[in-house]
């Protein structure tokens, strides 16, 4: 059975240790209760060059963005506040030892060359008692 890449990408990010093995982890849905995870896809531009022959060719090298959430408890109380963003930021510094070890997912249609957080850390969508945090990865990767 073939593997498509968020599937890939969330299996990898499976293996972060700060990751817990039994809460769900989604793709493009998160439910309103915490705590869980989830993968987002989002929209990224295609890079293109003209040939000799004036025809648009795709580049070699492209990049793909995702979004990595979760939904925490979250409220007046600061330490659970600032736990949730000391949650990313142990995510955050798994993804680049990772990237500087080179050890990524596997990548239909490509190789990947890179997997950087582009965006810190926040809560994008807050509520009485959970909010939804996020940060933002970019995936650099050479076509096959």
């Amino acid at each position: 059975m073939e593997t498509n890449n968020i599937e890939s990408l969330r299996a990898w990010f499976r293996e972060c240790p700060e990751i817990s093995k039994n809460a769900y982890f989604r793709t493009d849905f998160l439910a309103p209760d915490p705590t869980e995870y989830a993968l987002f896809s989002v929209p990224s531009s295609l890079s293109y060059h003209e040939n000799i022959m004036g025809e648009e060719e795709l580049n070699d090298i492209q990049t793909q963005n995702f979004i990595f959430s979760s939904k925490e408890f979250y409220g007046a109380d600061a330490r659970q506040n600032m736990e949730n963003l000391g949650f990313y930021q142990r995510v955050t510094a798994w993804i680049l030892e990772k990237n500087n070890r080179h050890e990524y997912p596997e990548w239909d249609g490509g190789v990947i060359k890179s997997i950087v957080p582009t965006l810190t850390a926040y809560p994008a969508q807050v509520g009485s008692s959970a909010a939804k945090y996020q940060i933002q990865i970019r995936i650099t990767y050479r076509r096959k």
